[in-house]
């Protein structure tokens, strides 16, 4: 019998054809959707691994599909199904060539150039891409139902420094001083100085991890997630992220005088001994709390129908009906245009870093016949995190010959983020901790196993104490200038180009210190840290390996 379209309906070969079309219209969405996700979420894990202020980044991809997902299967239907866009196919096949902006951008990536911009830059086009496909597909009420779910994924990416470092350094501040009027209301005699509380035993230093900016970006995420988990109407979302602030804010000063509480009643290695663990406390406190408060402002609500599965692969394949041939070639161009100019960038960067003499291995070494009483000591956990070397011992000498010092060794191999470690510079960071410059640094040029080497003189004082730091910084086995200011490394201004700070290539950094102590009677002697020096450290250099 003949086809008949007025009877029979559709050509069965035309149907199969459009539901091939619609298939391959929704994998090249999901192909490129996920390709871009990929990107941002591996683009950002780096912070998340390497900054342990971001280490809640990788529960938010997680968070993110949630919420959205279930967005999808609440939103309503109306006129979702009859939204339809066409999308030419000239523009399809023009996308092919942003392939060398994807080049550019993921070069710049892997390289280190303008960090903050490349990530935010990568984490955006995920973002808007998943908006104009939500667009496409369903239209306004598509839109506006996943703008949150995609928009939470930014609270993840980590904050430009011009905006983080400034927050940081006031909360250090901030914390010092409101701790201090709470040991003062305890009756207990404290002071401040900068991010440093002086105690009767000691001096508390109110570090980057203590002065609750790792709290308060959790707080802001953990927050926001918790409006969208209990369904808060906006201003009772509003209301939860300022409760959320405040307690992020207001745990890390309980913790802060705890700590101060500890370093009084038991000495300053006491707090070692629960710095970890009042930290740990803290964060489930304040996680706890921020739950709590949502379930009060949410009240008392009907009960919430569970996930229907089938009906958001049903709600799915309706939209995808939206996605035209045309969307799907865009689609494709688009992931090809993306995977050539990533791919193209890898390569790149790994031919210039096989071209270069990078430095991979220490080229100090704790010599094996130094004849010294020594002690390796434990880094305290959170310096240990802040600075996350590839390796790094700590000594302490207690000799009838060389007296008492304190000596360590970083290495970090090549790594983009490198260059923060300049930051932690004696003279920046003594300060901090109660100690007042005398003088320096004074630059030294000194024989260690034969072979010439730059160091640094630093002195401090505090109180009747006196105390002399040499030390001494490499990049890739060249010694570093200390001709610099902490806004060069943190990216707030230009760093002279001769500092090569930008790129991971030859970045392999390693530094080298021994601090001694005096007093006005008994100056600490530069000769006595270089002897000290010398007996503990072997130096050895070699080309790149």
């Amino acid at each position: 019998m003949p086809y008949s379209p007025a009877k029979l309906g559709p050509s069965p070969i035309l149907a199969s054809f459009t539901r091939v079309k619609i298939d391959r219209a929704s994998f090249a969405a999901l192909a490129l959707l996920a390709g871009a996700w990929t990107w941002a979420i591996w683009s950002c894990a780096e912070h998340w691994r390497g900054n342990p202020n971001y280490s809640y980044g990788w529960i938010v991809p997680v968070l993110m599909v949630a919420f959205a997902v279930r967005r999808f299967a609440s939103v309503p239907a109306t006129n979702m199904d009859r939204f339809h866009q066409n999308f030419p196919l000239w523009l399809s096949l023009a996308l092919l060539v942003l392939a060398p902006v994807f080049f550019g951008v993921e070069f710049a990536r892997e390289q280190v150039l303008h960090p903050m911009i490349v990530t935010w830059l990568i984490a955006l086009f995920p973002v808007v891409l998943t908006l104009a496909f939500c667009w496409l597909a369903g239209g306004a009420n598509l839109l506006r139902a996943e703008l949150f779910p995609v928009l939470f994924f930014l609270t993840a990416v980590p904050w430009p420094p011009r905006f983080e470092q400034p927050i940081t350094a006031g909360l250090m501040n901030t914390v010092a001083a409101a701790t201090t009027v709470l040991l003062h209301l305890c009756g207990i005699t404290a002071h401040t100085s900068g991010g440093a509380i002086t105690l009767r035993k000691g001096v508390v230093g109110i570090t980057e991890a203590c002065s609750g900016i790792r709290s308060l970006q959790s707080g802001i995420m953990f927050g926001l997630a918790m409006g969208e988990w209990f369904r808060l109407r906006p201003l009772k979302r509003l209301a939860l992220l300022a409760i959320a602030i405040g307690l992020a804010l207001g745990t890390n000063l309980i913790r802060t005088f705890v700590l101060s509480l500890q370093a009084e009643w038991h000495g300053i290695a006491a707090v070692e001994k629960i710095h970890d663990l009042t930290g740990s406390l803290v964060v489930t406190a304040m996680v706890v709390a921020i739950w709590l408060c949502g379930r009060l402002l949410r009240g008392r609500v009907a009960a919430v129908p569970a996930l229907d599965f089938g009906k958001i692969k049903e709600r799915w394949f309706g939209l995808s009906r939206n996605l035209s041939g045309g969307i799907a070639l865009a689609a494709v161009a688009l992931f090809i245009a993306g995977v050539l100019g990533v791919a193209a960038a890898q390569i790149t960067s790994a031919r210039m870093e096989a071209r270069d003499r990078t430095q991979t291995r220490a080229w100090f070494s704790l010599r094996d016949d130094s004849g010294v009483a020594q002690t390796r000591i434990d880094f305290p956990r959170d310096v240990w995190q802040e600075l996350h070397p590839s390796s790094g011992e700590a000594i302490r000498v207690r000799d009838p010959r060389l007296g008492y010092a304190e000596s360590y060794h970083f290495f970090w191999k090549p790594s983009p983020w490198n260059r923060f470690v300049l930051v932690h510079r004696p003279d920046i960071c003594m300060p901090g901790v109660g100690w007042q410059s005398a003088g320096g640094p004074e630059p030294v040029r000194v024989s260690l196993s034969g072979r010439d080497v730059q160091l640094y003189i630093f002195k401090f004082h505090r109180g009747e104490i006196e105390a002399l730091q040499l030390w001494g910084v490499w990049r890739n086995g060249d010694p570093v200038p200390l001709d610099y200011q902490p806004d060069q490394v943190l990216r707030a201004t230009a760093a002279p180009p001769e500092m090569h700070l930008e790129g991971k290539r030859r970045s392999a950094t390693e530094i080298v210190s021994c601090v001694i102590a005096g007093d006005a009677r008994r100056p600490p002697e530069p000769q006595r840290a270089l002897a000290i020096l010398r007996a503990l450290f072997h130096y050895q250099p070699g080309d790149g390996g």
